[in-house]
């Protein structure tokens, strides 16, 4: 989706105060001296050349939206600051203890790039323990 698309989505859609939202940021891509991200060696194959224009990417959308530095980072498909809550919306830092509806619990950003949750593409990542542990945090909400 196109980032001006999202920003008009998000502007329609409220966030419910009954509701427990969750976002798990991915990132596979490392820092470089020039600031530029690359892609890590053992990220998808299929990703790799996306992934070098959203790290090497800066300007602005057509509706305005400035994306610097920060935008950069990236799980090969998707830019890490931009997998969190949607801009403007309540958000924390996800708390195993402090969880409350009607605000995004951010995870910190998972090391893996945009197939890892969902167990790869050509290259498998078990991704068990992470499912397992969120599903007893949920049942104990």
């Amino acid at each position: 989706m196109r980032i001006d698309n999202a920003f008009r989505l998000n502007q329609r859609i409220q966030t419910r105060p009954e509701v427990y939202y969750f976002a798990v940021p991915c990132t596979y891509t490392e820092k470089q001296k020039d600031g530029l991200h690359r892609p890590k060696k053992k990220m998808e194959p299929l990703f790799v050349m996306r992934s070098c224009q959203i790290g090497a990417y800066s300007g602005k959308t057509a509706g305005g939206v400035i994306l610097d530095e920060k935008w950069r980072e990236n799980d090969g498909l998707v830019n890490t600051v931009s997998a969190g809550a949607p801009i403007g919306a309540p958000a924390k830092p996800f708390k195993l203890n402090a969880v409350e509806p009607g605000v995004w619990q951010v995870f910190p950003a998972y090391e893996g790039d945009h197939m890892a949750l969902q167990g790869g593409l050509m290259r498998k990542h078990d991704i068990r323990n992470f499912y397992t542990e969120l599903l007893q945090m949920i049942e104990q909400l």
